[in-house]
């Protein structure tokens, strides 16, 4: 939807646009946001738009400070380091009953055919909407080997978090590739059904707070909480 030229733009639609710009760092952590500005850019009041800032604040999007203004919140690395805490104990768990099953080769073979498309979508550059498509169904094949399915969407209110985390994150090719590689090495974990391999796996492409929060904020300090 183009909202810039809607006639019946609602405060839901306000929201759901900021919230994408947000995660894709349109609007950057600690960057200041204008309600006035807002209202000429959507073409609403101001009432509109405040309840599309309300939103963003419950969902820890934005900071508001009395007689300072409205800002996006800078990225929260103890609270995403929690999220990905949530999510690998999901994820560890799937493994570890998955490389207990008998017959893990179809299973491999989607995962397989899904990195084939990884790398083609990788060529393309940056970490898009397509490929965050395609990473997330990866994740999904795992968990709905052991009829788990559903059990992500249980974190998905706060996973923009992740995802903003993770489009600030991947900002080079080379980085891309170790995402790539990382599924590789899930995969051949799943294939030897080695448990221990799979769950070091596991926690080396999903624990990146770890890796690489402490290098960012000593680079790009203003970002980061």
């Amino acid at each position: 939807m183009d909202l810039h030229r809607s006639m019946q733009i609602t405060s839901e639609d306000i929201y759901e646009d900021m919230c994408k710009k947000i995660e894709k760092l349109e609007y950057m952590p600690g960057q200041g946001i204008s309600e006035n500005e807002l209202c000429k850019q959507y073409n609403v009041s101001r009432h509109m738009v405040r309840g599309a800032l309300t939103r963003l604040k419950q969902r820890r999007l934005i900071d508001v400070y009395p007689q300072k203004g409205t800002f996006v919140s800078l990225i929260d690395m103890d609270y995403i380091s929690d999220i990905l805490y949530l999510r690998e104990a999901i994820e560890q768990e799937a493994l570890q009953r998955v490389v207990q099953l008998e017959d893990v080769s179809d299973l491999c073979e989607r995962l397989e055919a899904n990195i084939a498309l990884q790398k083609e979508c990788s060529c393309e550059g940056g970490y898009s909407d397509d490929f965050y498509q395609l990473d997330t169904e990866f994740h999904g094949f795992i968990l709905q080997e052991i009829k788990r399915a559903n059990v992500n969407n249980l974190i998905e209110e706060p996973y923009i978090h992740i995802r903003r985390w993770r489009n600030f994150e991947i900002r080079s090719a080379d980085r891309m590739y170790q995402l790539i590689n990382e599924h590789e090495s899930i995969v051949d974990a799943i294939k030897a059904k080695d448990a221990v391999q799979a769950r070091a796996a596991m926690h080396t492409h999903l624990d990146t707070v770890k890796r690489y929060g402490e290098s960012f904020k000593e680079i790009e300090k203003y970002y980061f909480f």
